[in-house]
């Protein structure tokens, strides 16, 4: 019996690219995302996941037709660049609510399902939670606090057979860099530094590696049997998540801010 599997923010970047990934590979796939779109690869729900009236009734709906959920991959997030001195209170509420707040909710909503499947929730991290990216700040944190919230997580569920999994993309090449809002102001405090900043992020991403890397790795997860609580996505990144756990804090800091 195929599996089904549930993706947010399906219908760009890492998101589509996995969607397509998975159906190729015999998995039932149903993408979500906020923007109509229409696709021969896999069932497509326009749905908004900071909705969680919608969400809940969505997965009801997947459930009741498919009569099983096996896996929930909380994928959709967004990224805000610039000096956390110019951020607005909206746009600080907006990326917590997409990229946190609605893995947790989701993540508590699916539950039920995954009990009866003892499936798996697959967050989307980033190697920006580990090592945290000036200029970046917001962006950092919400990945960051996704990563702690699975950790827990994977213990509450432990004992009920469901596995929680973050996955840690490094720079990937995706529309996620001309999708980021920038908030960035010039003046005579931060100079061109923002800029120097935010353009070295963007040039990494467009050199990064493809979101096929991501998808396949995606796919690893899902096969496992024991199911790791941390996946880094390529070598050079899980070296470098590493050398931050051993290194001084203060010192991988001092890097991070010489690099950005």
């Amino acid at each position: 019996m195929e599996k089904v599997v549930i993706i947010t923010g399906a219908s760009s970047g890492i998101g589509l690219t996995t969607a397509n990934f998975l159906s190729k590979n015999g998995y039932k796939v149903y993408g979500i995302s906020r923007r109509e779109f229409f696709t021969p690869n896999f069932v497509h729900i326009m749905c908004d996941v900071t909705n969680y009236a919608q969400m809940s009734n969505t997965f009801k709906q997947i459930y009741e037709k498919e009569g099983r959920i096996d896996v929930l991959i909380n994928n959709a997030g967004m990224g805000i660049s610039g000096a956390v001195e110019y951020l607005q209170e909206n746009e600080v509420d907006m990326i917590f609510s997409v990229n946190t707040k609605a893995v947790i909710m989701l993540s508590s909503l699916i539950i039920p399902y995954l009990r009866e499947t003892k499936g798996k929730v697959i967050n989307i991290s980033s190697v920006a939670a580990p090592i945290s990216i000036p200029f970046q700040s917001c962006y950092s944190a919400t990945k960051a606090s996704i990563e702690a919230f699975s950790l827990a997580l994977s213990n509450e569920v432990r004992k009920q057979n469901i596995k929680v999994c973050c996955i840690r993309p490094g720079d990937t090449k995706t529309s996620f860099t001309q999708n980021r809002l920038k908030t960035d102001v010039v003046n005579d405090i931060y100079g061109d530094k923002i800029k120097k900043s935010v353009q070295k992020m963007e040039d990494d991403e467009q050199n990064g590696k493809s979101p096929e890397s991501v998808a396949k790795v995606v796919q690893k997860i899902i096969k496992k049997k024991r199911t790791p609580n941390i996946v880094t996505v390529g070598l050079g990144y899980k070296f470098l998540c590493v050398l931050a756990k051993l290194l001084p804090v203060r010192f991988v800091n001092y890097i991070v801010g010489k690099l950005y």
